[in-house]
């Protein structure tokens, strides 16, 4: 089994809270943005945890290692939303 790297890992669920707590904020300020941040910061939110899950292993290197779609696509080894 690879070797997480966790400094990279908590940096990138680090900006991932970020864009939830956006998320979270826009709601609290007006309740009738939610349809906007369904739209818009949850997906960015799903890629960045995405993100963070794809490259654990990689870390920063990752980037030159994967092309974007593999960076941001549904982690493989999580089988949640997957018919079995």
């Amino acid at each position: 089994m690879t070797q997480i790297d966790s400094q990279w890992l908590h940096d990138t669920l680090t900006d991932a809270a970020e864009t939830l707590a956006k998320a979270i904020a826009l709601i609290e300020e007006d309740p009738r943005k939610a349809r906007g941040v369904l739209e818009h910061e949850i997906p960015e939110l799903y890629a960045k945890l995405n993100y963070a899950v794809n490259t654990a292993e990689a870390g920063p290197n990752a980037i030159n290692e994967m092309d974007h779609d593999e960076l941001v696509a549904w982690p493989k080894d999580l089988p949640f939303g997957r018919a079995e």
